[in-house]
């Protein structure tokens, strides 16, 4: 069987590295980029700072995942304690946030506690969107003061069009008595959650794993530069943007599913796929001319769900790795992450300003835009959105691109945020695989909630 891959991000390389594996030779992975790794990638600028789009980490619920990294990159990676923060009200509350309002000044946190008392009354309102799970498992308090603003944040879209199937561990539920515990013994509980440990390249950023797996394949495999223009289905014929054709038998699309049911040639498909949402994601990366300020060495990521300053979560990058400065004794980097509505047609470099006035503002660093380096970033598809009909559509898309022989996997090719970090992704990819070759079930776009209550 021919065997196409549209896409070389995770899900494409984990499919196209299943294949190679099981000695499957009959295969080609084309992407549009003239590299490898997707949303997933780095980008080594011309002042020696390298960038990843966003903050990626390498934790797994798998172990083939697992066994993969070790192979990819062996004695390659760092291991980190996760230590990650809500800057808010001028404080530093430990994350989980709920398990943490100690932290808070007191008006807010007697708020939190206050919200958490009064759900020990039995209420008999149905959980209809994620703003009612937030209010039933959190309070008004915690949902005030954090769940709802941050949520709002990064998601684009009040958290009343969302759906609550896709929480699973992505979000903790609040235990009152856990969280009156804290405050009485004045503990942090900050183990909460898979990736409470992670693994980061000490070279090349996350994108070393990438470019790594992409060596690992039979030469000419991977075909870069080379954009899919368009699918004739009856056929099996996949055309690119120089010019190229190729026949499939099977093919594995990793592309937003609403731009793979547009070359598929059937209006009606696409229109359904086009009620899918998602956010834009624009990334400001600042490079200051001096260390990392000892405050924000403790710390792999802060949440910000303030409307004083305009992302919604900043990483101190270079503590994750030496190698992302020049010299981390004269510079420090972060990477800012902003989430506009789907549309958003801004341009990264008016968010510089903002950027800055908001770390000033919230206590984080104060950085001199003439004694910084910046680098920008931005992508049209930047999270799916779990909307409250996201299922519906999927549950009929799907399965009528699978009749043709098409697979749609992966961050938005399957569209669900639940299995969409790196791990989740190449393990649809490998999944997809063993289904076309073996008929093997493909647990993880199946079942979300199973994949990610432990190792598999």
């Amino acid at each position: 069987m021919r065997i196409l891959i549209i896409g070389a991000g995770p899900t494409g390389l984990g499919a196209a590295y299943r294949l190679h594996e099981l000695g499957h030779a009959n295969f080609c992975v084309y992407e549009a980029q003239p590299y490898v790794g997707g949303l997933a990638t780095s980008f080594l600028d011309e002042r020696g700072f390298t960038w990843d789009f966003a903050v990626h980490v390498a934790h797994s619920h798998y172990h083939y995942v697992d066994n993969l990294m070790n192979a990819l990159l062996p004695d390659g990676f760092y291991h980190h304690t996760r230590k990650s923060w809500v800057r808010e009200y001028g404080a530093w509350i430990p994350y989980p946030f709920q398990y943490n309002v100690r932290h808070l000044p007191q008006v807010q946190r007697d708020e939190c506690v206050k919200g958490l008392e009064a759900l020990s009354q039995p209420s008999k309102g149905e959980i209809r969107n994620f703003k009612d799970w937030i209010l039933a498992t959190s309070g008004v308090g915690i949902a005030k003061h954090f769940m709802l603003p941050y949520n709002r944040k990064i998601w684009t879209v009040d958290p009343s069009e969302m759906n609550a199937h896709w929480i699973g561990d992505r979000v903790p539920a609040t235990d009152l008595a856990r969280v009156v515990r804290n405050i009485e013994e004045q503990r942090d509980d900050v183990s909460w959650g898979p990736n409470s440990t992670f693994q980061f390249p000490k070279e090349g950023g996350t994108g070393a794993i990438w470019n790594a797996l992409a060596s690992k394949l039979p030469e000419n495999s991977v075909q870069l530069s080379r954009t899919l223009i368009a699918l004739d289905t009856r056929s099996r014929t996949a055309s690119f943007s120089d010019g190229s054709t190729d026949h499939y038998d099977h093919l594995i699309s990793t592309i937003p599913l609403v731009k793979l049911t547009e070359l598929v040639g059937s209006d009606d498909l696409h229109r359904r796929a086009s009620g899918l949402r998602h956010s834009v994601v624009h990334v400001v990366g600042v490079a200051p001319h001096f260390p990392i300020p000892l405050e924000l060495k403790d710390k792999t990521w802060i949440y910000t769900p303030e409307e004083i300053c305009p992302f919604y979560r900043v990483t101190p990058f270079s503590i994750f790795s030496p190698a992302h400065t020049p010299d981390p004794n004269k510079f420090c980097s972060f990477l800012c992450e902003i989430s506009r509505e789907q549309g958003d047609t801004a341009d990264t470099r008016s968010l510089v300003d903002p950027t800055l006035e908001g770390l000033r503002s919230i206590g984080l660093v104060d950085v001199n835009p003439d004694n910084a380096h910046f680098h920008l970033m931005r992508t049209d598809y930047g999270y799916p959105i779990p909307t409250l009909d996201r299922d519906k559509i999927l549950n009929e898309v799907l399965p009528e691109l699978e009749a043709l022989n098409i697979r749609s996997r992966g961050r938005f090719g399957g569209w669900k945020y639940e299995v969409a970090n790196m791990d989740h992704s190449i393990m649809q990819g490998v999944e997809a695989v063993n289904a076309i070759l073996h008929g093997e079930p493909e647990v993880t776009l199946a079942s979300p909630n199973l994949v990610n209550t432990g190792k598999r």
